[in-house]
């Protein structure tokens, strides 16, 4: 067993796809899943970009909103999930600083 913190001490910044506001926390990788904590501050963005493989993106806390592909932002909220599919292109915007579980399966 194994506990592993993400009380937002740990993480690193995200700047790719130009991404502003974001930071990442590994919690587990395997052969066929990863799950990570994102944190978007508020006004932040995880820029647009391709998923490379399926994914949830779970939003934890706060709010902002979401785009794929041609279509228009949507909101999305804490209690909320947003699936990707892979090669979806897709963008992340936060109102309110967002903390979300991102899970990707290989």
């Amino acid at each position: 067993m194994e506990i592993v913190s993400f009380d937002g001490v740990v993480g690193r910044a995200v700047e790719a796809f130009g991404s502003a506001g974001v930071t990442a926390q590994a919690l587990f990788r395997g052969e066929a899943v990863a799950v990570t904590v994102l944190r978007v501050a508020a006004g932040g963005e995880i820029g647009r970009h391709a998923a490379a493989v399926d994914q949830v993106f779970v939003v934890m806390a706060g709010h902002g909103f979401v785009q794929a592909g041609e279509g228009d932002a949507e909101p999305v909220r804490a209690g909320q999930a947003v699936v990707w599919r892979a090669g979806e292109e897709h963008a992340t915007t936060a109102v309110e600083d967002i903390t979300a579980m991102a899970i990707e399966m290989a």
